[in-house]
């Protein structure tokens, strides 16, 4: 079958660009690599997203996946090994089967950027989390410490805080990139906010058992017991599907897209937290997406596909 348009990835971008192609009455499948969660997906809390306040990022999630069953997306989870240009468009190779599309979205998002302190592999999943949603609760009654200073690490203190967890922010800087919000949320907490500090080492035996601290301003390391890390040290873009196909990838290694979502390459569009345009908001992500939806329908009807 030949799809009008393929999109790959089911966050913000991925989904929206769905809801807005079917609308446009283009045969539509989206894949999603099941070992790949959306940003959002693992949010605490989202209090950005116009006319809802306060919702879980599993929820709202939750909510763009039902709107787009709605309205018969279709929806598929499968990971994707290759993209290939055929006559009329690309083909696309799974583990076992072959889809065809006429145009491609890539919404394949970011991922968490990791190996920056020393143990922090060697401790993934034994102490080490890049998820409080999913983890948080693990570690209620215990002492954790949270490394970051943006909207992520922050909101992941608040949620630690407020399970029940001792908790401490690690933060480089002496002042936090969080929005405004978040950061009241958090000084009315009893999380304790090392400022000016980094986390240079992370120790135990079969899990986590303590970190090494030091300031950056006076040079003191000092080694604090501790049952888990949450390292929230930013994103990186999904991009290695683009690179595979020749598209532009910017110095950063997210994929370069003009004013209509475009890429490079002809029939290639792509959207949200991957895209070198992009503010990594989900109301931006959303918007995004249903961009480059209706610009893959302009372009599919100037092409007489």
């Amino acid at each position: 079958m030949m799809y009008d348009v393929l999109i790959i990835g089911a966050g913000p971008a991925g989904l929206t660009a769905g809801i807005f192609a079917v609308r446009r009455n283009m045969k539509t499948l989206i894949l999603n690599d099941p070992a790949s969660a959306s940003q959002t997906d693992e949010a605490s809390m989202v209090d950005d997203w116009p006319g809802v306040m306060g919702i879980k990022g599993p929820d709202l999630m939750k909510k763009f996946r039902e709107h787009a069953e709605k309205l018969e997306v279709e929806i598929r989870q499968d990971k994707i090994n290759k993209i290939s240009r055929i006559k009329g468009g690309f083909e696309i190779t799974n583990t076992g089967e072959k889809y065809q599309a006429r145009t491609i979205i890539i919404a394949t998002g970011s991922k968490h950027r990791k190996g920056l302190v020393k143990g922090e592999d060697q401790f993934a999943g034994k102490g080490v989390s890049y998820c409080a949603t999913c983890d948080g609760p693990l570690f209620k009654g215990k002492k954790v410490l949270v490394l970051g200073g943006g909207d992520t690490a922050v909101t992941y203190a608040i949620l630690l805080d407020d399970i029940g967890a001792e908790t401490g922010l690690v933060h480089r800087r002496d002042e936090l990139r969080a929005t405004e919000s978040w950061q009241k949320k958090l000084f009315k907490t009893k999380v304790k906010i090392h400022w000016d500090t980094v986390c240079i080492e992370i120790k135990g035996d079969r899990f986590v058992k303590s970190a090494v601290l030091q300031n950056k301003k006076t040079g003191e390391k000092k080694e604090v017991p501790v049952d888990g890390i949450f390292a929230a040290f930013g994103t990186v873009p999904t991009s290695g599907i683009a690179k595979d196909l020749g598209i532009k990838i910017d110095k950063a290694g997210y994929i370069e897209v003009d004013r209509e979502q475009k890429t490079n390459i002809p029939g290639v569009f792509a959207a949200g937290d991957c895209c070198n345009n992009s503010a990594k908001k989900i109301v931006t992500a959303a918007g995004d997406g249903g961009l480059a939806a209706e610009n893959t329908y302009f372009y599919l009807k100037e092409e007489g596909k």
